[in-house]
C-alpha cells in the first residue's frame, strides 16, 4: 500500500483518538458537554520511542500545531486533545482513537496529526497487490516483545465509523525505511517488521481499493509529509527541532486568508519547503501529497463549525519592565531570537498593516516564552495585547560545517583550506546541528547537505575548497535574503517561470479521490550558448501576479553568490512597467516575449557557470519602499563589482540587516497617537478579486472582543498611506 493507503486510514485513526484522558500529559480538559457543531482536534506525537531511533521534532511539531489551531483557527483548547511519547503506546492509540470517533458529531470540524515514526509489513490479506506491503504506524512501544505496529488496515476498520465530512488529516511519516548519517536531521521511518506472527489478517469485511491504495469514505482531507518512496525528515529550523513538513503547514496555517482551499494551503507548504531546501543546500526535497474527492480541493477548509477564525496566528503579550515584553509561548509560533513582530490591541484579528501599536524585536527566550524590546521603546502596550510575526530573525553570520568521516591524516589540511575560503565557517562536531558535512571520496572532497546523504557538490583535490566556498556562500546569500519575510502581509504573489507546465488536473481513482504531488523540484534551464537562438529553456521569464497594486522588485542570487537587481533594471524600456508598477490581479510576463525588439528591452539569458539560482520577487503598496530595496541591492551589487568573486557572506548580511531596518522603521513610521477608534480601510486590495480563491479583501480592524480598551490599546491612525509588502521566491538550477 502507498503512502496514502497509511496516511487514509491514520487519517481516520487520527480521528479516534480525541478524547483520551490519560494522565497529567494530556495537555487539555475534559471537554465540555457535546454541541451541535464543535470544531476538535487530536494530536499525536512521539519522540521517545522504547525500542526504535528517538525523533527530536514530534512534541513541537504538534505543540505548535495546538497554537496555530487556537489562536489562528477558533479551536477551543478543551476541544484539543495531546498525546505524546508514553501516552501513544498502541493500545493508547487504538482506545484513544474509537472513543474520539464515538464522539464526533455529524457537524463538527476535525483535524488530526500525526508525527512519528512510520513503517511497512507484508501484507497479509491481499490488498496490496503492487507491493504486498501494508504501511504501518509505529506506536511508542512498538517493535517490543509481542507489540505489532498499527496497520492501515487496522485504521480503515475504525476510520469507517468516522460521522463528519469536515475532516482535516495530517501524516508526518513516511515509510521507506530509508536513514541519515546525522544526529540533526532524521528521517521519519524504521525498517519494515518482519515479524509476521504478530498481525493478524485483517476483519473479515468488504476492503475497497483503488489500485494499489486501500479507500476510506470519500469526505476528507489528507495531507502527508512524502510519497510511500520518500523520506520525511526531522531536524532543526529556526533554533527548533520540527518535522519539516509539519513546520511548513504550520506556516502555511498561520498566515493563509481565511477561507483558503487545500490547494492553497499546500501552495504555502510548498513555498515554505523550498525555502528550508535552501537554507539547508538540498537538492531535493520530499513531496508531500494532499489528498480529498475533488470537489473538496476548493472548497475552504477549517472553517466548517464554532467562531470566525483570526487573519493570523498570534501570541499574547505580557507587558515587563518598561521598554519590554514577553510573547507568551512565542517559541511555539517561531519567536526566536532576532525575529521582529507586530503588536495589536487585546482581542484584534484583523491585524491589519498599519496599524500595529508598536514593533518589538525578540532578544531571547525564557523557556517557550520569548522576551522582546519594543520600538518605541516608550509605548505602554496592554495586557493581553497580540503579537503577530513581521520579519524572522536573520540566518546568522556564521555557516556551520561538519567534517564527516574525513582520515585524521587529511582533517587538518581541510580544516585550514575551509578557514582559509570560508572566513564565516564554523566547524561543529556531531552534537551540533550543521548546515553542511565535508566529506571525502577516494580523489574528491563531496560537499553533503546537513543530513549526510544528500550530495551537494563533489570536487577533485585541485581547486576543492573555492568550489566548496563557492556553493556554500551562494546558499548563505540566499538565506539571507529569504529572510526578509513579511508573514502578517496582505499581499499575494504568485510566482512562477513562464516554461512551467501549467498545472495538470489531478488524477482520480474509481472512488473519485483527487491526488496532488507538490512540487519541490527546482525550474530548470540550460545556458545559452553562443550563437544559439534564445528559447524559453535557456533565458528566463517571470510570470508574476499580485492580488493589488503594487510595485515589484526582482533580486537574484546566482550560482556563484552575486546578489543581482534584475528588475527594475538600466536596460528596461520606460513604457515597460514604469517604477515597476503592476495592476493587482493582472498576470504579468517579465520580460514580455523572448523574441527580438519586445517591449521590455532586456533578456535573462543564462550564461556559465551552472549551478543553483534563487530569485525572490518583492512586492509592495508604496514606491518608496521597492527604491528602498532596489537601492541597498545596487549598492551591494557596486561593492561586489570592485572586488570581483570576493563578496563577503557578511556584506550580504549587512546589506540585507539594513533592508530589515528601514522595513521596521516604516510599519511605525508617521504614526500620531490619538484616541479615534474610527475603522480606517488603506484600501489596498482590488475589490474585484476578493471572490478569486487564495485573494482575501482587506480585514476590518474594528473587529475586537469584548475585552476592555483602554487609549493606549487603540491603534494609531497611520498619517498618509499604510505601507503593506510581501515576497516570495523560487530556485532555479542552470545546466550545462
Amino acid at each position: 500500500m502507498c503512502y496514502s493507503t497509511l496516511a487514509r486510514t491514520v487519517l481516520l485513526l487520527l480521528i479516534a483518538i480525541g478524547c483520551i484522558t490519560v494522565h497529567d500529559q494530556v495537555e487539555a480538559q475534559q471537554p465540555g458537554p457535546p454541541s451541535s457543531v464543535a470544531k476538535r482536534a487530536l494530536l499525536i506525537g512521539i519522540n521517545k520511542y522504547h525500542a526504535v531511533p528517538k525523533l527530536q521534532g514530534s512534541l513541537n511539531d504538534i505543540e505548535t500545531m495546538k497554537r496555530v489551531l487556537v489562536s489562528r483557527w477558533g479551536f477551543p483548547e478543551g476541544n484539543i486533545r495531546l498525546l505524546t511519547d508514553e501516552q501513544a503506546t498502541r493500545d493508547g492509540m487504538l482506545a484513544a482513537l474509537n472513543q474520539f470517533v464515538s464522539e464526533t458529531g455529524p457537524l463538527d470540524t476535525v483535524y488530526i496529526h500525526y508525527s512519528g515514526h512510520g513503517s511497512q509489513v507484508a501484507d497479509l490479506n491481499g490488498d496490496e497487490p503492487d507491493d504486498q506491503l501494508d504501511e504501518t504506524l509505529v506506536p511508542q512501544d512498538g517493535r517490543t516483545g509481542t507489540i505489532p505496529d498499527i496497520t492501515d488496515d487496522e485504521l480503515d476498520v475504525i476510520f469507517g465509523r468516522l460521522p463528519t465530512k469536515n475532516a482535516f488529516i495530517v501524516l508526518d511519516s513516511c515509510h521507506s525505511g530509508t536513514a541519515t548519517r546525522s544526529l540533526d536531521i532524521r528521517t521519519r521511518s524504521v525498517p519494515q517488521d518482519t515479524r509476521i506472527d504478530l498481525y493478524q489478517a485483517a476483519p473479515k469485511q468488504e476492503v475497497q481499493t483503488r489500485g494499489n491504495i486501500q479507500l476510506l469514505p470519500a469526505h476528507f482531507v489528507l495531507m502527508t509529509g512524502a510519497a510511500s518512496h520518500q523520506e520525511a525528515l526531522d531536524g532543526p529550523v529556526e533554533g527548533r527541532y520540527h518535522g519539516f513538513f509539519s513546520y511548513a503547514l504550520s506556516k502555511s496555517l498561520s498566515s493563509t486568508p481565511v477561507g483558503a482551499t487545500p490547494r492553497e494551503i499546500f501552495r504555502g507548504v510548498e513555498t515554505e519547503l523550498k525555502r528550508i531546501q535552501t537554507h539547508f543546500g538540498r537538492a531535493s526535497m520530499p513531496e508531500p501529497q494532499l489528498e480529498a474527492p475533488p470537489d473538496l480541493l476548493e472548497r475552504p477548509l477549517l472553517g466548517a463549525a464554532g467562531s470566525p477564525p483570526s487573519r493570523l496566528a498570534w501570541a499574547e503579550v505580557k507587558p515587563t519592565t518598561p521598554g519590554t515584553i514577553t510573547l507568551v509561548n512565542g517559541l511555539l509560533l517561531g519567536a526566536a531570537p532576532g525575529s521582529t513582530w507586530a503588536i495589536y490591541p487585546p482581542g484584534d484579528t484583523a491585524f491589519t498593516p498599519g496599524w500595529a501599536l508598536a514593533i518589538a524585536t525578540v532578544t531571547h527566550l525564557d523557556g517557550q516564552h520569548a522576551q522582546a524590546k519594543l520600538h518605541p521603546a516608550g509605548k505602554k502596550i496592554q495586557d493581553r495585547s497580540r503579537a503577530v510575526a513581521f520579519l524572522p530573525a536573520s540566518a546568522g553570520e556564521k555557516i556551520p560545517i561538519h567534517l564527516l568521516n574525513v582520515p585524521s591524516s587529511q582533517r587538518k589540511q581541510i580544516e585550514q583550506m575551509l578557514q582559509k575560503q570560508i572566513p564565516n565557517l564554523e566547524l561543529v562536531g556531531p552534537e551540533q546541528a550543521p548546515r553542511y558535512m565535508v566529506s571525502t571520496q577516494g580523489s574528491t572532497i563531496q560537499l553533503l547537505a546537513a543530513d549526510g546523504i544528500q550530495l551537494v557538490g563533489s570536487f577533485d583535490r585541485d581547486g576543492w575548497a573555492a568550489g566548496v566556498a563557492m556553493v556554500v556562500s551562494r546558499s548563505a546569500h540566499a538565506s539571507e535574503l529569504l529572510t526578509l519575510d513579511n508573514p502578517s502581509s496582505q499581499l499575494k504573489i504568485d510566482l512562477r517561470v513562464a516554461n512551467a507546465p501549467a498545472p495538470g488536473k489531478p488524477k482520480v481513482g474509481t472512488r473519485g479521490i483527487a491526488v496532488v504531488a507538490a512540487d519541490t523540484q527546482p525550474a530548470r534551464y540550460r545556458i545559452r550558448k553562443p550563437g544559439k537562438p534564445r528559447t524559453a529553456e535557456n533565458t528566463l521569464q517571470l510570470q508574476v501576479k499580485v492580488n493589488a497594486d503594487a510595485y515589484i522588485s526582482i533580486v537574484d542570487v546566482d550560482s556563484e553568490g552575486g546578489v543581482n537587481l534584475l528588475f527594475p533594471n538600466d536596460y528596461a524600456k520606460p513604457s515597460f512597467y514604469p517604477e515597476g508598477f503592476v495592476k493587482g490581479g493582472e498576470i504579468v510576463l517579465i520580460p514580455d516575449s523572448l523574441h527580438d525588439s519586445n517591449r521590455a528591452g532586456f533578456y535573462w539569458d543564462y550564461s556559465p557557470p551552472k549551478g543553483m539560482d534563487t530569485v525572490r520577487v518583492f512586492s509592495s503598496t508604496d514606491l518608496e519602499t521597492a527604491q528602498m530595496i532596489r537601492q541597498r541591492i545596487k549598492e551591494l551589487q557596486a561593492s561586489a563589482s570592485k572586488t570581483p568573486g570576493k563578496i563577503s557572506t557578511r556584506a550580504v548580511g549587512e546589506s540585507i540587516d539594513s533592508i530589515r531596518e528601514d522595513l521596521v522603521k516604516r510599519a511605525a513610521r508617521g504614526i500620531v497617537a490619538i484616541s479615534d477608534p474610527t475603522p480606517h480601510q488603506p484600501g489596498l486590495v482590488s475589490t474585484e478579486l476578493s471572490t478569486e480563491p487564495g485573494l482575501s479583501p482587506l480585514s476590518d480592524p474594528s473587529n475586537l472582543s469584548d475585552i476592555a480598551v483602554t487609549p493606549e490599546s487603540i491603534p494609531p491612525t497611520p498619517a498618509g498611506p499604510v505601507p503593506d509588502w510581501a515576497a516570495t521566491s523560487i530556485t532555479i538550477k542552470v545546466e550545462g
